[in-house]
């Protein structure tokens, strides 16, 4: 997905306020400030796909579920990106049916560090983008590609110089720029998009510079 601006996409909502990041008042927040996108992690956990990031015992106080995510969307009638990330290696199928059935009308990439989740995806849906997440490129995100699995590599933002040197036809959006001269490079550079947690900074800087 490409635009005229580099998308500006809300790194677990926008939880600059106070809100607990990848809740549903992070992301009625990143609706409200206009983010082009809205970037949210899932994982299975005891057969319920839940807003969470990390990997572990500890739950936070208040945790939401992905359907509900959904509804908001809905509610809400927000046509920007959903970027969804799963967490883990389980839960690829569960998500991809609870997408489907929710019929969001809302463009949609599911992206992971997993190269199995998204294998399991392209298997059951042929079109729907795919975003393999790396610190950096490689060979495999080069084989994914060529081999049609993927369509996006999502990088880590410190990895910077592979903005001027990866080739261009493999679109990235770069995580998590959150300093005002990074996300100025990354503009003038014309990247896909950022991932950020700050995107009213974000917002002033592209459109300050007319990026």
């Amino acid at each position: 997905m490409q635009m005229n601006k580099p998308l500006i996409i809300a790194h677990r909502g926008d939880h600059t306020a106070g809100q607990l990041e990848n809740s549903l008042p992070a992301f009625a927040s990143a609706i409200q400030l206009g983010a082009d996108g809205l970037e949210v992690d899932v994982q299975l956990h005891e057969g319920r796909l839940i807003l969470k990031h990390n990997i572990d015992a500890h739950m936070p106080p208040v945790v939401d579920d992905f359907a509900s995510f959904l509804a908001l969307v809905k509610e809400t009638n927000y046509h920007g990106l959903l970027l969804i990330e799963l967490k883990g290696k389980q839960g690829a199928v569960q998500l991809y049916r609870e997408l489907q059935a929710a019929q969001v009308d809302a463009p949609v990439m599911l992206q992971s560090f997993q190269v199995n989740a998204l294998e399991t995806w392209r298997r059951l849906d042929k079109t729907i983008p795919l975003g393999l997440l790396q610190h950096r490129p490689n060979r495999l995100s080069r084989q994914l590609f060529q081999a049609g699995v993927i369509q996006n590599n999502n990088l880590d933002y410190r990895y910077v110089p592979f903005i001027f040197a990866r080739a261009r036809e493999v679109v990235t959006y770069w995580w998590t720029p959150t300093k005002a001269w990074v996300l100025k490079m990354m503009f003038m550079a014309r990247v896909a998009g950022v991932i950020t947690d700050d995107v009213r900074l974000a917002q002033q800087i592209r459109d300050r510079d007319g990026k």
